[in-house]
């Protein structure tokens, strides 16, 4: 009789034990996270990035366009990670608002706090106020190199004042849409 009472609490044992080593699916809001935690940082780096090319663009302006085909290549550069933001900022934006959103319901469902939600509201404000600045500081870069362009009256520099005009232009609709949003 003991026999068989230890034998079922072993098999018992070993059954919980074997159900607690299989691998368990990540739930829809753990995935979720991952995704906007990863297109957060992805944003952020794109912002970045984009901030080292506007940079080059001001020293090539402040020695009179030496180069002018590595402005034109930066320029080019400079337009398509603005145009990756522009893919991956609305999204980002979406996923920010329907978190908190969702959030908020929780608190009305009182199954989280208020500080929580507080806490992951300013955190959002931050990182978005961290990408204007990102935005606004590459905004000043390319205007600088737009007035420099101008003023140089090169007619080799000209068709780049197009290209410098477009990413001036799509550097404000960013900045608009995240100030928008907040």
């Amino acid at each position: 009789m003991i026999r068989k009472v230890t034998c079922a609490v072993f098999l018992g044992l070993s059954s919980i034990l074997a159900g607690c080593g299989e691998p368990t699916e990540p739930s829809f809001a753990m995935k979720n996270e991952i995704v906007e935690l990863d297109l957060h940082s992805l944003v952020r780096g794109q912002s970045n990035e984009l901030l080292s090319m506007t940079e080059a663009l001001q020293k090539n302006a402040s020695r009179s366009f030496s180069s002018p085909r590595k402005l034109s290549e930066t320029l080019e550069e400079s337009i398509v990670q603005m145009d990756q933001i522009h893919m991956n900022l609305p999204t980002l934006l979406a996923d920010q608002d329907v978190e908190i959103a969702a959030m908020r319901q929780a608190v009305a469902d009182k199954t989280t706090s208020k500080s929580l939600l507080k806490a992951r509201y300013e955190a959002m404000r931050a990182y978005r106020t961290a990408l204007i600045q990102s935005l606004d500081s590459s905004a000043g870069r390319t205007s600088q190199t737009l007035r420099a362009l101008q003023a140089s009256e090169r007619p080799d520099l000209m068709p780049l004042m197009q290209d410098a005009k477009i990413l001036s232009r799509d550097l404000n609709a960013a900045r608009t849409m995240i100030q928008m949003q907040m």
